[in-house]
């Protein structure tokens, strides 16, 4: 009787070793993956644009040097064509345009995040419904201060495209704010042919240097990906 009561009690501990170890797991299948490991720019390219500025790497950033107009890097794996987000911290440390844009994959397409173009404070996405970033229902404004880093968290799903950015507060907390909220539905989403030479996934500057750091993606959970846009 007691062996038959120890081998239940080891069944019962097995199994729920087990289910712990799978419930991690699945966590894990849904958690932040690194796409820049900090130390050289294995995993991705430097195209050349033309009038390019150097590409750097020190101190766990990458750093996209000011050129004549845009100066980039691509990342060189596969990546997720929906249903993921990507989060990244940047600053501008010179120039008067984007500083960090993101080139990233939706469906069949691509399209890109601007922080701060056209003089500095535009934000929006290049293309929607054939319009720039800068004349689209997605284009807002944004004070982005020179030498202070920014937090951008991107989502894309078949549903919607939504944008975080994060700074400190004044009183020195982290606020995170949705900036850019949109309903794909019926919506043509496209390219720049500038931003072609950095699919799927490229960060770059124009005619401004930024420095960037923490690239990082998860797969979005099945709830996430069937949320309604806000």
């Amino acid at each position: 009787m007691k062996r038959f009561a120890s081998a239940l009690l080891f069944v019962f501990l097995a199994a729920s070793a087990f289910s712990s170890f799978a419930a991690e797991n699945k966590e894990d299948e849904y958690g932040w993956r690194t796409l820049f490991n900090g130390k050289d720019l294995d995993d991705w390219s430097v195209p050349v644009y033309g009038g390019d500025g150097p590409v750097t790497v020190k101190d766990g950033c990458i750093i996209i040097g000011q050129g004549a107009m845009i100066t980039g890097i691509r990342y060189e794996k596969v990546f997720p064509r929906l249903d993921y987000e990507i989060r990244y911290e940047a600053k501008k440390t010179k120039g008067y345009d984007f500083f960090a844009s993101l080139t990233f994959p939706y469906n069949d397409s691509f399209c890109t995040f601007i922080n701060g173009g056209w003089g500095g404070a535009t934000i929006g996405l290049s293309c929607i419904d054939d319009y720039n970033a800068s004349e689209n229902s997605t284009t807002a404004f944004y004070r982005f201060v020179e030498g202070v880093w920014y937090k951008f968290r991107v989502r894309v799903t078949g549903k919607a495209i939504q944008v975080w950015i994060e700074e400190e507060t004044k009183d020195g907390k982290r606020e995170e704010k949705l900036v850019i909220d949109l309903d794909t539905k019926d919506r043509k989403i496209a390219l720049r042919n500038e931003s072609s030479p950095y699919k799927p996934i490229g960060l770059c500057t124009y005619s401004s240097e930024g420095v960037i750091r923490d690239i990082e993606y998860r797969k979005l959970r099945p709830e996430e990906v069937n949320a309604k846009p806000e």
